[in-house]
């Protein structure tokens, strides 16, 4: 009994295990950017279509979609390079934006560089 309950330990933790292991040999980059505004400065719907604007100008791909009063989401990318997602989250008087990009590399690429540039949009928007 003590054998079997030593092996179910054993797969429990190499289960556990694996997961990480397989994350760390994957090879991605992550950036992401995350900001709380006041909502009379910046609404979702602004937020969205600053992200979706910059998605175009950067000729990445962009779907959008819209639960009004609550919610913007923004995704696309570009084939084989990485992929972004950005949501404009109505909190109270607050927007919060989050924005990822995933470059399918070990390092910063076109995603990363467009995640930047397109939180600094939002920001830039929220100023105006």
């Amino acid at each position: 009994m003590m054998k079997s309950l030593m092996t179910v330990a054993s797969v429990v933790t190499i289960v556990g295990i694996a997961p990480t292991a397989l994350a760390q040999a994957s090879d991605f980059n992550l950036t992401y950017h995350v900001e709380r505004t006041p909502s009379a400065k910046l609404s979702i719907e602004t937020c969205g279509k600053v992200v979706a604007q910059a998605a175009r100008q950067s000729k990445l791909t962009a779907d959008s979609q819209s639960f009004p009063g609550q919610l913007v989401i923004v995704k696309g990318g570009s084939g084989g390079v990485g992929a972004f997602t950005a949501q404009c989250i109505a909190v109270g008087t607050t927007t919060v934006t989050v924005i990822q990009g995933i470059d399918y590399s070990g390092r910063k690429g076109a995603m990363g560089n467009f995640t930047d540039n397109a939180f600094a949009a939002v920001k830039q928007a929220a100023k105006r």
